[in-house]
């Protein structure tokens, strides 16, 4: 990932950290942000000009949480032996699979620092879902496997989930986001989650993740969210 990729990561975890309520219930409402929810846009369309589209779809998403009045969960976060605070959203959006079937995919977008040094996403199509190493025969080519990546904005490295287990369980819905999308089609209600990360991250390098891995976990219950489902 190029220099720029990465700013934009540092410019819009800053922008969460900087512009983002503090912890309170999902139904509180949140003040508008509209400059936070266009730069987390903006990030995403530069993340999906670069081909990276799991992180264009997370970061679009969690620019529609906001739009819709999420408040982020604090966390912990544990790296090798560390803990750390984070700021958390999940976002789950219901879609059709090619089978017809409708799957709820769910995003984890975690943020830590002021200014912000870090900034962890995993995706994943289930409530269980295995990391698998990205160039491998294991579930980091499955469609259903989970996707994880964890950005240390200081250092300016990309560490990429090659192991481990990604649990996101939609825990619970309530009433309607304060304020709905946009888009007529889509509703927007307020939800929490279970999440327990337990991945093992290398290093990406030009060739590819490489090198010894750290160990990143999380386990934490109600972070807030929202679902994304179509109106009808």
């Amino acid at each position: 990932m190029s220099g720029k990729s990465l700013g934009s990561f540092a410019l819009v975890a800053a922008a969460l950290i900087a512009g983002a309520c503090q912890e309170g219930t999902p139904t509180a409402p949140a003040e508008t942000d509209l400059e936070l929810q266009a730069a987390v846009a903006a990030a995403g369309d530069a993340a999906a000009q670069s081909g990276d589209t799991d992180r264009a779809l997370a970061l679009r998403e969690g620019a529609s949480a906001l739009r819709g009045g999420i408040r982020p969960s604090r966390i912990e976060v544990k790296i090798q032996n560390e803990t750390h605070e984070y700021l958390a959203i999940v976002v789950g959006t219901l879609r059709r699979a090619a089978g017809g079937q409708r799957v709820l995919v769910r995003h984890l977008v975690a943020w830590s620092g002021r200014p912000a040094a870090a900034l962890l996403q995993v995706t994943s199509k289930s409530e269980q879902a295995l990391f698998g190493h990205p160039g491998g025969n294991d579930n980091g080519n499955d469609p259903d496997g989970a996707r994880g990546l964890w950005k240390d904005l200081v250092n300016r490295e990309i560490w990429v989930a090659t192991a481990g287990s990604a649990d996101l369980e939609l825990a619970g819905t309530g009433g309607a986001c304060p304020t709905q999308l946009p888009a007529p089609a889509l509703r927007c209600v307020l939800a929490s989650f279970d999440i327990r990360i337990n991945g093992s991250f290398q290093l990406l390098g030009t060739g590819g993740p490489d090198g010894p891995p750290i160990e990143i976990h999380t386990n934490a219950d109600g972070v807030h969210g929202v679902v994304i489902k179509p109106a009808n």
